[in-house]
């Protein structure tokens, strides 16, 4: 039960479930469902799909997350960031809204799917730290302002277009002259609704007042007779799963953005995890969330819909609702298909630009002018990561813009990695041990690099020890930093024996890994160096370098 439980997490929490538990679950479940229905509709339309897509595959979603999730609060569902990468994706390969669209974003749903339950199925949770939070701040940045600027059109009434985000925002300055002023007022009304609403009640799911309110106005007024664009009709019920219609090669060509889009999802997801766990002292298993998102991104493929991911507005819901357990997520899945087989016909004099605006005040939160700031003020590194990835949006779109963001992440590991210092130790006033900065031993140099020793800084550490030799006859090297080793890294060491050597030196290695030693002795070195010149303390190798 506990290996079963740790690939099907449902398994370990239900069993456990408290009845005390069940009327906040329902609670919070209704919180986010009066979320996913109105931005579920507008971030469908972001990736291109027509409205009723979102009832196709929030259900779904939400049930394989709660099945094979970790987190009690976090959301999977609708994601503008993902929504957008998706519909950048497919729009180079079909038009927008034709049936190869479709099936083209469905398949690239699931192929981003495969991607991550493989990945998850690999163990390769923790990698998710090497995409740079600094340079995610930017791209999401970049990409909040790429949708606005999409959705700025929908709600001034003019035509949009344009090839990439500063065309189009040529474009809507000078059709300015052409804004349909009914439409305005409704989008503008909208925007205005949900600043308020939001700013004296916070906890009223402020989309859905908008939704209310604009399907309310649209058909008192009858404004699709005054020339503002409504949704329509939208077709009841559900999708029924299907594989989607397209050919391998076809595969082939989306798996560079499948991959891509898989990274982002899971960078984007897993922070808020940790987060809402740390909360609630609760924790996360990095490789399940990977499988669970993989599992609700290929439900969401075969029923016809498009890539999904964490959502934070809904998320944040859920969490202020009370959650407990996924047990909301069930209800917001309910409580979704019920409006698809039975409410859609309430929908069809949504105005579109309703739409437009809620996508407007949901992306303004994506926009982190506060932690670009912040990174300003306390490393410049930092801010320079995080412009260049959103800059890479801005001026190269979507998904050029997500590959400078994976590039600069990955630059900016190796750079640091490289850059790696090494620490010289001495003894504590007690002389009990060995601290950074403590007093010199006579004749002993110790030395401890400041991260691993690996292929891109091997040959910085073996120059960084030589000047500090001074009158040392031995120098000892602690590689408790170093996990496992690369054969340029054993290498080094072996020249640096020999550099040693004939310099009159000795050199002796502390508190060396299990993985470190076997390639060590693999290598020959340590029959070359001696096994007595191996220690599993430093105070023990400094130690012996004295008696000697």
């Amino acid at each position: 039960m506990a290996a079963l439980a740790k690939l099907v997490p449902v398994v370990g929490w239900l069993p456990g479930y408290r009845r005390a538990w069940l009327s906040v679950d329902l609670l919070a479940g209704l919180s986010v469902a009066a979320l996913v229905v109105p931005e579920g509709m507008a971030y469908a339309q972001l990736a291109g799909m027509p409205p009723q897509t979102a009832f196709y595959i929030t259900p779904v979603a939400l049930l394989l997350y709660a099945v094979f999730g970790t987190s009690r609060q976090l959301v999977i569902a609708d994601s503008a960031t993902v929504a957008v990468l998706s519909a950048a994706a497919v729009g180079a390969l079909a038009a927008t809204g034709s049936a190869e669209f479709i099936a083209l974003t469905g398949a690239l749903a699931v192929v981003t799917g495969l991607f991550m339950v493989l990945a998850g199925v690999l163990r390769l949770g923790r990698f998710s730290q090497f995409f740079s939070e600094s340079v995610l701040t930017g791209f999401v940045t970049g990409l909040a302002l790429v949708i606005a600027v999409k959705q700025v059109p929908k709600v001034l009434g003019v035509d949009g277009g344009g090839e990439g985000f500063f065309d189009r925002v040529w474009l809507i300055v000078r059709h300015l002259g052409d804004t349909h002023l009914a439409t305005l007022a409704v989008g503008a009304g909208c925007v205005a609704l949900m600043l308020v609403v939001e700013r004296f009640l916070p906890r009223v799911p402020v989309a859905l007042i908008a939704l209310i309110a604009g399907i309310a106005v649209s058909a008192l007024l009858g404004l699709d007779g005054h020339g503002v664009d409504v949704v329509g009709d939208l077709p009841s019920g559900l999708a029924t799963p299907a594989v989607p219609d397209v050919s391998f090669a076809d595969l082939v060509t989306l798996a560079g953005s499948a991959a891509g889009l898989a990274l982002v999802t899971f960078a984007e997801a897993i922070g808020p995890a940790r987060s809402l766990a740390r909360k609630h002292g609760n924790t996360i298993d990095p490789d399940a969330e990977l499988r669970a998102l993989g599992a609700a991104n290929i439900g969401a493929g075969f029923f016809r819909g498009y890539p999904v991911g964490a959502s934070l507005s809904k998320s944040a819901a859920n969490d202020l609702a009370g959650a407990r357990s996924a047990v909301s997520l069930l209800t917001a899945a309910v409580v979704t298909a019920v409006v698809a087989l039975v409410l859609t016909g309430l929908f069809a004099p949504l105005p579109e630009a309703v739409l437009g605006g809620i996508v407007l005040v949901a992306v303004s939160r994506m926009v982190k002018v506060g932690e670009l700031r912040r990174l300003w003020r306390l490393r410049r590194t930092d801010f320079v990561l995080a412009v260049v990835a959103l800059l890479g949006v801005l001026v190269l779109d979507v998904l050029p813009g997500l590959a400078v963001a994976v590039l600069v992440s990955v630059l900016a590991v190796i750079y640091r990695a490289a850059r790696a210092g090494i620490s010289t130790l001495g003894r504590t006033s007690d002389g009990t041990g060995l601290v950074a900065d403590g007093s010199p031993v006579p004749g002993v140099l110790v030395v401890r690099p400041d991260g691993p020793v690996f292929f891109a800084n091997a040959v910085a550490v073996h120059e960084a020890v030589i000047p500090l030799l001074g009158g040392a006859r031995t120098v000892v090297v602690d590689l408790e930093s170093t996990t496992d080793l690369d054969v340029p890294a054993a290498d080094m060491l072996s020249d640096l024996h020999a550099d040693l050597a004939s310099r009159g030196v000795e050199l002796r290695l502390a508190r060396a890994h299990r993985e470190v030693r076997a390639l060590l002795a693999e290598t020959g070195f340590l029959d070359r160096i001696g096994a007595d010149h191996l220690h599993t303390t430093t105070k023990a190798a400094a130690d012996a370098a004295r008696i000697r």
